[in-house]
Formats: C-alpha cells, sequence, structure tokens
C-alpha cells in the first residue's frame, strides 16, 4: 500500500504533466501566430485611452468603436509604414538602375567628388575603378550573384511575412479592442490568484510602460524619419527617404545622426549648393535634437521611470534577441526589472527602504 504523501506526490506529478501537455500543445499550435498576437496587445495597450475616447463618442457600442480604432490605427500607424515602404523600394530600384546603367555604359565621376577635400583623389580613383568603364562592376559581383540573389529572395519573403503578420495583428487587434475589459478582467483574476500582493506592483507599471515606449520609440522614430525624408527630398538629395530613416534609426546613436548631416551637408556644399548644405545639417542636427534629447526623453521616462541610458539598452538588447518586437518589449522588461528591485528592496511591513531619501536628508 502507498501511502498519503507518495499518492499525493503522484497526483502532483500527473497534474503537473496534464498542465505542461496542454501548454505546449496549445504552444506549438498557436506558435504561427504569437508574434502577431503580442503586436496586437502591444498596440492595444499603447492606444487604449484613445479607445475609450471613441467608445464614449459612440455610445459604448464596442462593435463600432472597435472598427474605429483599428481604422485609427491602421490609417495613423499602418499605412503610413506601408507607403514608406514604398518609397524605399523606389529609392532600391533608382539606385539599383543607376548602377545597371553604369556598368552597362560607364558613367564618368561627378564633378562634386574633385571638390572634396583630403578624399577627393581616392574616392575619383575607386569612382574611376568600378563606375566609369563598362562591365567593371559585373566582373566583381559574378561570384557572388547567387549570394545576392539568394539574399534578396530571403528579404522580400521577410518583408512580405512582416506585412502579413502586421495585418493579421490588426485583425487581432480588432477584437482585442471589442473584448479587452473582459480580457483584462481575466488576467487580473489569474495574477491575483498566484502572484496575490506582487500583481498590482507589476500590472500598474505595465500599460504606461508599453504606452512610453511605443509613443517614444515608434511613434518619435516614424515621424522624425517622415521629417527627415522631407527635408533630404527638398533639398535635392537622391535617396531622401532611405536616408532619412537611416537618419532616424542612427538618431539612437549619441550624435551619429548630426555627423551624417554633416557629411551630407559638405558634399552639397561642394558640389555648389551652399544653401541646401547649410539647411540639411542646421535643420537636420535640429530635428534630431529636438526628438531624441526632448520629445523622446519625456515621453519615455514619464511612463517608464527608467534613466535613458537603460532605455537604449533595452532598445538594441531587445532588437538583438527578439527582433523587431524586442523594440518594446527591451523597455518594457527592464521596467519590469526595475519593478521586482523595488519590491526586493521592502521589507515584510511594506515599508521602502530607500537609502536615497535618508542620506538626503543627512546632508
Amino acid at each position: 500500500m502507498h501511502s498519503p504523501g507518495e499518492f499525493q506526490s503522484a497526483k502532483l506529478l500527473v497534474s503537473i504533466l496534464f498542465t505542461a501537455s496542454i501548454l505546449f500543445g496549445a504552444f506549438v499550435v498557436l506558435s504561427p501566430f504569437i508574434l502577431a498576437v503580442i503586436w496586437a496587445g502591444i498596440l492595444a495597450v499603447a492606444t487604449w485611452p484613445v479607445h475609450e475616447k471613441i467608445l464614449k463618442h459612440t455610445g459604448n457600442s464596442h462593435g463600432i468603436a472597435a472598427a474605429c480604432s483599428t481604422a485609427l490605427v491602421l490609417f495613423l500607424l499602418v499605412g503610413p509604414m506601408a507607403l514608406l515602404l514604398v518609397f524605399l523600394s523606389q529609392d532600391i530600384y533608382s539606385t539599383a538602375t543607376f548602377l545597371i546603367d553604369a556598368d552597362t555604359y560607364g558613367r564618368p565621376a561627378p564633378q562634386v567628388l574633385y571638390k572634396m577635400p583630403l578624399v577627393s583623389e581616392w574616392l575619383v580613383q575607386y569612382w574611376n575603378k568600378y563606375l566609369a568603364s563598362p562591365k567593371q562592376l559585373t566582373g566583381i559581383l559574378e561570384a557572388q550573384l547567387d549570394l545576392i540573389r539568394n539574399a534578396a529572395q530571403t528579404v522580400f519573403l521577410d518583408l512580405t511575412s512582416r506585412l502579413a503578420t502586421l495585418l493579421f495583428a490588426l485583425w487581432i487587434l480588432y477584437f482585442f479592442y471589442q473584448d479587452g475589459k473582459g480580457i483584462s478582467a481575466w488576467i487580473n483574476q489569474m495574477g491575483y490568484k498566484w502572484l496575490e500582493r506582487r500583481w498590482p506592483s507589476y500590472v500598474f507599471q505595465l500599460p504606461g510602460a508599453m504606452r512610453a515606449a511605443v509613443n517614444g520609440i515608434v511613434i518619435v522614430g516614424f515621424a522624425e524619419a517622415i521629417l527627415l525624408s522631407l527635408l533630404l527630398w527638398a533639398c535635392g538629395v537622391p535617396s531622401a527617404v532611405t536616408l532619412g530613416v537611416i537618419g532616424a534609426v542612427i538618431a539612437f546613436i549619441p550624435m551619429a545622426a548630426p555627423l551624417m548631416f554633416a557629411l551630407i551637408g559638405f558634399v552639397l556644399f561642394a558640389g555648389d549648393h551652399a544653401v541646401a548644405g547649410i539647411a540639411v545639417f542646421a535643420i537636420g542636427t535640429l530635428i534630431v535634437m529636438l526628438a531624441d534629447y526632448l520629445v523622446r526623453p519625456v515621453l519615455i521616462q514619464g511612463g517608464t521611470q527608467l534613466p535613458f541610458l537603460a532605455i537604449l539598452f533595452g532598445i538594441f538588447g531587445g532588437v538583438g534577441t527578439m527582433g523587431i518586437v524586442g523594440l518594446i518589449i527591451g523597455p518594457v522588461l527592464l521596467v519590469l526589472l526595475v519593478v521586482l528591485f523595488r519590491e526586493a528592496a521592502r521589507d515584510e511591513t511594506s515599508i521602502d527602504l530607500d537609502l536615497t531619501q535618508n542620506m538626503k536628508t543627512l546632508r
């Protein structure tokens, strides 16, 4: 006969295996949709205050409000992103057309290269080596043709997959808007059941952190890319959208974007476009400074209470480990880590043992 303790242990083991089997099976079934669900959840949390205002204006009609909120996200965020991809594709096509034309007929070095101080001789030498005479690029790229073709196919398939995921996330987002309060109540019930007193500390921080990450990283970066692209296009810079997007991306690295605009402005200045060169450097640097050193820190730190350096770690670490979704998840995880540290600094009587306040008092 087995003792009652052994029987209880066996029941616990069976229960754990049963639960693990359900979770594993559900993960296998849902794995193709997990990324879309995560994006839909992030967008729902980040835009929920706007959805609540729309809900009030529609007479608390959840279906109509969900449709309006989803359409708003589509037209203000997803649509412009798709349009940006179209312009990027046009820039890539124009660059490829230029290279094919140069490889077919040859292109003489532009006069601006001769006016560049210090590096003019080096630039002209390499231009003449690869672009001035026909069939120079073909010889270089012939051995890498298969690799380039495979890479292009991979990028195309990846972009197609991302677009399909984003559209599917919008469909899921509609149901999150429609049933958001019920889903939130269900999650809170589980959180309170299993984490008890610990749950409020995390659940109250999470929405603000997500909204701050979306507003401060995605929205500000997107607006920055649009403004920089318009500036470069107005100043007659080729591939303006591509360079504008690159400028918005490298703006996270201190002084990298101003250096890029200084180089572009210098090239324009050397090419007898002094006004355009000064405008690119001055206005481009002003846009980057305002966006990255004023607007973005205020939006992010206002909702996360994280140092900006920690936010950068969250962004780069998140993207490096989780891909594009890590852009949001990375900073949010660091916010939860800070909450965990604060929780660990409290004693059993829930007194916050913040020694920095005591040190300020002593001073």
